[in-house]
């Protein structure tokens, strides 16, 4: 095919697939590059810090994180808005227990082509004494699923699959010994095609 018609056609297929990845951001703005046609958005929070306890040894571990995964139409210049869930501090506090903090929530919203939307991968329940912490939910995607529970002393494993204190979204360990572990930052994925 020649003309201008075979050179658009050859323009619209030559669209190579993107990968965007990011690991911070608040609020932060995300454009859809021109020639791709569909995004598929990976959405996972921050997992729950572990808690300390060196008394009794029923130190907590922090829930992993949910994960929220949705694949939508898109045109170039589309905007999403976006915030990336950062990792929670665990603790070392000797004679004095002291809770985890529960991770927050990674999300992204925006109206591109194929409408409206609004993810969030929740974060996990910080660690706890002597009791299990829930795992982060998850919602807006085509699929959603939950974090694992954190355990005594083990952190929960994050929906992506992270283990604990690893990202995106593992919870942190308990300890009486040692700073108990960090809950893992979260992760916004864009890729496009």
């Amino acid at each position: 095919m020649t003309g201008i018609f075979g050179g658009l056609l050859a323009t619209g297929a030559s669209f190579t697939p993107v990968t965007r990845t990011y690991t911070t951001g608040t609020a932060a703005t995300e454009t859809v590059p021109t020639g791709a046609t569909s995004c598929a958005i990976t959405v996972d929070g921050a997992g729950g810090s572990g808690s300390f306890e060196d008394t009794y040894g029923v130190a907590g571990g922090g829930g992993g994180s949910g994960r929220a995964v949705k694949t939508t139409a898109v045109i170039g210049g589309n905007t999403f808005t976006y915030t990336v869930a950062p990792q929670v501090a665990g603790f070392y506090s000797p004679g004095v227990y002291t809770a985890g903090t529960n991770g927050a929530a990674s999300t992204v919203s925006g109206t591109p082509s194929g409408g409206a939307l609004s993810m969030s991968g929740g974060g996990g329940q910080g660690g706890l004494f002597a009791d299990v912490s829930a795992g982060g939910t998850a919602s807006g995607g085509t699929t959603n699923t939950s974090g694992s529970a954190g355990g005594i002393p083990a952190g929960g494993a994050a929906a992506s699959g992270a283990a604990a204190s690893v990202a995106p979204g593992g919870g942190g360990n308990g300890s009486g010994v040692t700073t108990s572990g960090v809950g893992a930052r979260g992760e916004v994925v864009f890729a496009y095609t």
